[in-house]
């Protein structure tokens, strides 16, 4: 995926049309190549926390991500190195391009399934679209600072918007879990039984897999020490091989 988005980059550069998982880097990225001078307008928890503001601010990391990485596999030709050691030389940027990569795209086609999705729906999946893009960003909330998006008192308005979230989705987490259809057999575990018969059934699981059956030396060695009285001079001889 590094390789892919460094030479992505490289061939938008010299005019090539971008694919449609890296599109938002049209507005991410300057005419002269650079990162975008983009920034979050405002500190209000709506200003920050909307799904088009955390859209364009995880395109934002992504773009600044893949442009160190580009610098670097630049940097390795400059120092003489074959095209194949300069990517292993952009090596690290290039993981963590990819990881941020993954982030937006994931961010990006999760907002473009809320806004197909039922008008009634649409709320609390926003919502949890909302909530994955800001913990994500709190989560990396260096590399917002980094782009140049977020400020620190932004983040910390996000943080308070993460709690608020937590509790919000909390009403409707067990029909958006219910909502992938997964029968007990596909889930196989007694953690997430469709009937919530939760501590009866994983007792039975535990008690399946480790049947009571007796313990070969608890009479020759455990009992006789459980009720042994204080006459007893010594306790019971153990079979310890000698060497």
């Amino acid at each position: 995926c590094g390789r892919y988005l460094v030479a992505t980059a490289l061939d938008a550069r010299k005019g090539q049309p971008l694919p449609e998982n890296l599109s938002y880097l049209k507005g991410a990225v300057s005419a002269t190549g650079g990162l975008s001078d983009r920034a979050c307008k405002g500190g209000s928890t709506e200003q920050v926390s909307s799904l088009d503001t955390l859209k364009a601010a995880w395109s934002s990391v992504a773009a600044n991500a893949i442009l160190n990485a580009v610098r670097d596999f630049e940097a390795g030709l400059a120092k003489g190195l074959a095209k194949d050691d300069a990517y292993e030389f952009s090596s690290a940027s290039r993981l963590h391009a990819a990881r941020m990569h993954t982030y937006t795209y994931l961010l990006h086609r999760f907002a473009a399934q809320v806004d197909r999705s039922p008008a009634a729906l649409r709320p609390v999946l926003t919502l949890l679209a909302q909530l994955f893009g800001a913990h994500s960003a709190v989560q990396h909330s260096g590399e917002f600072l980094q782009a140049g998006f977020y400020t620190g008192p932004q983040i910390e308005t996000l943080k308070g918007f993460v709690s608020h979230a937590c509790s919000e989705i909390r009403k409707d987490a067990v029909s958006l879990t219910d909502a992938f259809n997964y029968t007990d057999y596909v889930v196989n575990s007694p953690l997430g039984r469709f009937d919530g018969d939760v501590y009866e059934k994983y007792f039975e699981l535990v008690t399946s897999l480790n049947p009571a059956k007796p313990v070969p030396y608890f009479d020759s060695l455990i009992r006789p020490l459980l009720e042994r009285t204080n006459e007893t001079e010594a306790g019971p001889e153990l079979e310890i091989d000698e060497e």
